[in-house]
């Protein structure tokens, strides 16, 4: 007997007890771009994990859902190539949580939605909307679904991430448009004026604002009286900005200085 392939993730789906429908085609709800806003691991783990709270690596990326793709930017290029989307049987936030990041080892056992900084209700119902890509990858699977995006609100979703962490994105609207860190009505350089008028690189210098900020902040609070390694992280974010500003005009250059800055304070703030 010939099974479809459509069939054959019905059924294999319901054996782990969730009811689907596959699609090639990208729900209308979920179709277009969506920026990440928000993140955050496990707040009672006990285990240091690479992914932070608001992580600036991730936090202004963007990603498109599409028929033909998943594409992004977190963890360097994220390409889901010719993605299934099936949606799962409606559960609550904190079932899919469950399901994704399983009990813990210690007290409380169960995770629930609170635990990773997510505003929503643990009691949410939500539709995960399950995603395989037939080349490249998304986020991890979790430990009895699928790697999963689920919508809380019309313009908001989350979706689950690498080190048990789960992101909060909202929808990019047709004109919007990201602020960077500073002023873009001073009196701007070539690389200012470049990245005012870009979201993209907007977002890139609001990470590296952020990163800055966290480094900063974590070094008064090892040492509140260590006044020159304060001064020394600010002396070399100041040389940084000189070389940023070499790029001119260049968005390539601008947008990678930013991302290697943004990765070398955070590494800094491990």
């Amino acid at each position: 007997m010939r099974v479809s392939l459509l069939s054959a993730i019905v059924m294999i789906t319901a054996g782990m007890g969730l009811t689907t429908v596959a699609q090639a085609v990208v729900p209308d709800a979920l179709k277009g771009e969506w920026r990440v806003v928000s993140g955050e691991p496990d707040n009672l783990a006990t285990a240091v994990v690479n992914t932070k709270v608001d992580d600036p690596r991730y936090v202004g990326r963007v990603i498109n859902f599409s028929n033909e793709a998943v594409r992004g930017e977190l963890d360097g290029a994220v390409s889901c190539q010719q993605p299934a989307y099936t949606s799962a049987s409606q559960m609550t936030l904190n079932d899919a949580i469950e399901k994704t990041s399983g009990m813990r080892n210690f007290s409380p056992k169960t995770p629930v939605a609170k635990d990773f900084g997510l505003k929503a209700s643990g009691d949410q119902r939500i539709t995960p909307i399950l995603l395989k890509c037939q080349k490249g990858h998304l986020g991890p699977d979790g430990l009895s679904i699928d790697n999963w995006v689920a919508l809380l609100s019309k313009d908001t979703l989350v979706m689950n991430w690498n080190d048990d962490s789960y992101f909060v994105l909202q929808r990019v609207k047709p004109g919007e448009m990201v602020r960077p860190g500073f002023s873009c009505s001073a009196n701007l350089n070539d690389a200012e004026k470049t990245i005012c008028g870009s979201s993209e690189l907007a977002a890139w210098d609001r990470s590296v604002s952020d990163a800055f900020n966290v480094r900063l902040l974590q070094q008064k609070e090892v040492d509140p009286s260590d006044t020159k390694t304060v001064a020394d992280i600010k002396s070399a974010q100041r040389a940084w900005l000189k070389k940023r500003n070499q790029c001119n005009s260049d968005a390539a250059c601008l947008k990678n200085s930013m991302r290697e800055r943004v990765e070398t304070l955070v590494d800094e703030s491990q």
